[in-house]
């Protein structure tokens, strides 16, 4: 089967890709891509802005433009990756995939001026097989931590510690120092089968987080269940070894779906 090309450079405002999924029978923006209303002093400015948008997308939506967006709005598997980094963790993530077949579209948000707020969308066609590469290298760029893997309960991680040996922590003191360090940077990676009408959560997906600790590095984690967890550290070839796999697995589901 050939592979598409690696295809970038359509960067749309949200607007335009906004309109663009209306012109697909879309009327929501695919999470965690976001889009805030605009402001407008009348109605008949709003229409101008939505005229000249329209007119814009017009010049420039051709067959390869609309595969994108074929690809991206109707997936065999979608990865949906939000969160934030930065000082203060005030710049926002915000990266959406969709894989079908061979293809991938991936979408990948501008910080916009707040946490809240969506800059523009930049869209690349490419390989599913290099789609996983592709969206580690799209993260914040950290080194992975220095601290060997552990494990630990969520129920650990606000436990009341009475007895503190002067010279040696607790496995649960060590958890809770290492948890309570100021980050530079937070988020969740989500790998789905299928694609999704709305902006609704799903349970069908498989997630892990990544932390991003200053003078250290980043450390993915893991929940097992509602309370039991792992971490390990989290370089980029470890991220992508960990998406590639959850991408290969939703991937043989859906054909799994698609025989039955």
């Amino acid at each position: 089967m050939n592979q598409p090309p690696t295809t970038a450079g359509w960067r749309l405002s949200p607007a335009e890709f906004a309109l663009t999924l209306e012109g697909n029978g879309r009327d929501r923006i695919p999470y965690p891509l976001r889009r805030r209303p605009e402001f407008a002093e009348s109605l008949e400015v709003l229409g101008e802005r939505r005229r000249a948008t329209a007119l814009r997308m017009r010049e420039i939506y051709d067959q390869d433009l609309h595969r994108v967006f074929e690809v991206l709005l109707e997936p065999r598997v979608r990865v949906e990756i939000e969160g934030f980094t930065g000082p203060g963790q005030t710049e926002a993530v915000r990266i959406y995939a969709g894989i079908s077949g061979a293809e991938a579209t991936l979408a990948v948000q501008a910080p916009g001026a707040t946490r809240e707020d969506g800059g523009d969308i930049t869209l690349t066609r490419l390989p599913a097989s290099a789609v996983a590469a592709q969206i580690v290298a799209t993260l914040p760029q950290v080194v992975g931590g220095s601290l060997p893997r552990f494990e630990g309960r969520r129920a650990d991680l606000d436990a009341p510690v009475y007895a503190r040996n002067p010279t040696r922590l607790s496995p649960i003191e060590q958890l809770q120092k290492f948890f309570r360090r100021p980050r530079s940077g937070t988020g969740e990676i989500t790998v789905y089968p299928g694609f999704a009408l709305d902006a609704r959560p799903t349970d069908d997906g498989s997630a892990f987080l990544w932390l991003d600790y200053p003078d250290d590095g980043r450390y993915l984690m893991q929940y097992h269940d509602a309370d039991s967890f792992t971490v390990i550290p989290g370089p980029p070839a470890e991220i992508t070894r960990r998406l590639q796999t959850r991408i290969d697995t939703m991937a043989r589901r859906a054909d799994h779906a698609g025989a039955s």
